[in-house]
């Protein structure tokens, strides 16, 4: 074969190459299906060909289980949790508070006792506190308050000068003003002084047949007091009096009578005429918050707050024991912190003027005597 019929050759195989490729697959298909073909006849005359006969089965009685593991599974499948509807709510969505699970904070129906999504126990309507204000949503609602306004805690609702927290605390109604925890509670000690006892028993005076007056000096001030027995003088009650004589000089009878006072808190001092007693005495100085008042007391004085009575038991170095004279409680008042001496912004300027100057003049006085 010459050079260029090998060479037309060549050419035409390179051309055609696509072609033989094609019929050489179609080859090997057709070549497949019928090896298919074969394989399924085999198949269907070896079925067709079994002796096919019954299979002896081996029964066995039946044994009852013990279902009770399951039948909290069944209960609640049988009856899945679902959220109350509530009528004419619209598009507003019912009230969701979180889960108390730590694990789960998921969103829960606000009355739901347990966790829809976790069956985690949830808190009792009458303890759950939504505000975190230390006051049980209950007990606003059953003051027709609102129990999640957390501004309400703090705020004076009824005017009686207590807060709703102090209410609270005390038992009383946060939207009654007759109603209210006593007033002691408002008072402040903003100062205790100690002055020496200064009333001096001068004399008896018969001014009528059976009225005697007992006459009563204070030291340091030009100031007597002619007071009749049960009479109060500077905060002591007038309860005994008691003549006696003692001798003197060259056999001389002198007068030694006894007049006795008593303190609030039923101390006792007996003053001998003409003769000075070495005690002290405490004087204290109360601030009123509701009106910003201060009051100077002494043991046994009563004063009256927004038409309540209260009796000063007892002052001690930083406390005053008060009694409601009305509640029949007694009260510890304790020393006022730097905030609540501080008058508030709107009257400071008045608070300052009235109080710095007069305070410290009285007790410069008492502490010079």
């Amino acid at each position: 074969m010459s050079a260029a019929a090998r060479s037309k050759s060549g050419v035409w195989y390179k051309e055609q190459y696509d072609k033989v490729l094609i019929v050489v697959v179609l080859v090997a298909l057709l070549g497949s299906a019928l090896f298919l073909l074969l394989q399924i006849g085999q198949a269907h005359r070896a079925l067709t060909d079994v002796d096919w006969h019954r299979v002896d089965v081996e029964h066995h009685e039946y044994q009852a289980r013990d279902l009770a593991a399951y039948t909290p599974f069944v209960e609640r499948m049988e009856q899945p949790f679902h959220i109350e509807s509530h009528a004419n709510r619209l598009l507003v969505s019912d009230l969701r508070v979180m889960s108390v699970n730590p694990d789960a904070r998921t969103p829960v129906p606000y009355h739901a006792e347990v966790c829809p999504w976790t069956q985690f126990p949830q808190p009792r309507i009458d303890d759950r506190d939504t505000t975190g204000d230390g006051i049980p949503d209950e007990w606003y609602v059953t003051h027709g308050l609102d129990p999640f306004d957390a501004t309400l805690a703090d705020r004076d609702l009824d005017g009686d000068g207590f807060t709703v927290r102090e209410e609270f605390e005390a038992g009383t109604s946060p939207v009654d003003p007759e109603d209210h925890p006593s007033y002691a509670y408002k008072l402040r000690v903003r100062r205790v002084a100690t002055r020496p006892f200064d009333l001096r028993f001068q004399g008896v005076h018969e001014v009528a047949a059976g009225d005697m007056r007992f006459q009563l000096n204070v030291r340091g001030e030009d100031r007597t007091y002619f007071a009749r027995m049960e009479d109060i003088v500077r905060g002591y009650r007038l309860v005994e009096f008691e003549r006696r004589t003692r001798e003197g000089a060259h056999g001389r009878r002198i007068d030694a009578s006894v007049l006795t006072l008593e303190r609030g808190d039923g101390r006792q001092i007996p003053l001998v005429i003409d003769t000075d007693v070495t005690i002290d005495d405490r004087v204290a100085e109360l601030l009123f918050l509701v009106d910003r008042s201060t009051h100077r007391v002494n043991v046994g004085d009563e004063l009256t707050l927004m038409g309540e009575v209260y009796k000063v038991v007892d002052i001690r170095r930083d406390t005053v024991l008060i009694r409601d004279q009305g509640r029949g409680v007694d009260v510890t008042v304790a020393r006022a912190t730097q905030a609540e001496l501080r008058p508030p912004e709107t009257e400071a300027a008045a608070a300052d003027a009235e109080t710095s100057v007069d305070f410290d003049a009285l007790f410069q006085g008492l502490m010079a005597e």
